[in-house]
């Protein structure tokens, strides 16, 4: 059947408008800034740190200044989830309404997010994983950033060509339910395609997978499974480790895995709450974000959250992030002697 037989019996300008574009956006995990017209994000679909994700109350649009998309409700449905236009109007035809309210006021239900199915993630971790030992440009991608073919095996790095997954999960016992509901499958194929997978690994299984474009012309340049974000690099910590560096982004956590440091990453600046649970049972967290604004601004909410056992780095001028130190000449003594900084800084 058609898309456009599927939504002939829709009211689509009745739907949208019982649905705030606004309270669905929030309501996936999107944290919006601002109670005006114009409210913004940090984008859903591209790795940044600017915020460029803007939703417009008036209209009901969204558009990203950096990644160039944009739509209504339902276009960021189908854009963060993989959905087709009939499977997003039944996703949020589904959501509850209360029509006593005023429309904007209204609380859409978050979209339903498939359980993690670590078995046939962990699979295709394999898969992947076979593809990124095979391929030249994928390790060549890795050295480039500073990751070397031992750690990358080691962390249990992979490599999507865009091809061949499926029939290799088909043929290790998995169901098409199955596949369907993992989220590494969109409309326009695999999920990853192009890019190097890194998954989040914990009790010897994949529970979660992020993947960034080795081709910088690439859009999105990141991308993630479908539903809430984890504290990468927690499931390889232990229930109680004695000390802890969290940082911002997927390729800092990679240099301090590779490095052999107890490390996580939160993946962003935004829910940082998760983060202070998450390691609520460590006794000193140092914490290496970004060394621009939003990420000053996020070590000192952490701080705070955190409080005594907090203890922040101060990247040295000039540098970026972590993985840009890492990538410097003794970055690695450097970083060491931060620490060792901060360390005495916070006692």
């Amino acid at each position: 059947m058609s898309a456009a037989a599927a939504t002939a019996s829709v009211d689509l300008a009745a739907l949208k408008q019982r649905h705030s574009l606004g309270d669905v956006v929030e309501a996936a995990g999107v944290p919006l800034r601002g109670r005006g017209r114009v409210r913004q994000a940090v984008c859903p679909f591209h790795e940044e740190r600017e915020g460029s994700f803007t939703v417009y109350g008036d209209t009901e649009r969204w558009y990203c200044f950096g990644c160039g998309e944009g739509g209504d409700v339902l276009d960021f449905l189908q854009r963060l989830e993989g959905l087709s236009l009939p499977e997003a109007i039944r996703r949020l035809d589904g959501s509850p309404t209360s029509p006593s309210r005023p429309a904007r006021s209204r609380q859409a239900a978050p979209p339903v997010v498939p359980p993690r199915d670590p078995a046939l993630l962990t699979a295709a971790a394999r898969q992947y994983g076979g593809e990124m030992r095979r391929s030249r440009e994928a390790k060549a991608y890795l050295a480039s950033r500073g990751i070397g073919f031992e750690a990358a095996v080691r962390l249990g790095l992979g490599y999507a060509s865009g091809q061949g997954l499926r029939r290799f999960l088909e043929a290790s016992g998995f169901g098409r339910e199955r596949l369907a509901s993992s989220g590494l499958f969109t409309g326009a194929g695999e999920r990853f395609a192009g890019m190097v997978v890194v998954p989040e690994i914990a009790g010897g299984r994949v529970r979660w997978l992020a993947g960034r474009a080795i081709d910088r012309a690439a859009s999105p340049r990141f991308q993630s499974l479908p539903g809430p974000k984890p504290v990468l690099g927690l499931g390889r910590l232990g229930p109680a480790p004695p000390w802890a560096v969290v940082t911002e982004g997927l390729f800092d956590w990679l240099m301090l895995a590779q490095w052999g440091l107890p490390a996580c990453a939160a993946l962003g600046t935004q829910g940082l709450e998760r983060v202070a649970n998450a390691l609520r049972g460590c006794p000193r967290v140092f914490i290496a974000f970004d060394n621009d604004e939003a990420g000053r601004e996020a070590t000192e909410r952490l701080t705070g959250l955190l409080g005594h056992r907090a203890a922040p780095l101060s990247l040295p001028a000039g540098i970026t992030d972590v993985a840009e130190l890492a990538c410097s000449a003794n970055g690695r003594a450097v970083f060491r002697h931060l620490l060792t900084q901060a360390a005495r800084d916070a006692a």
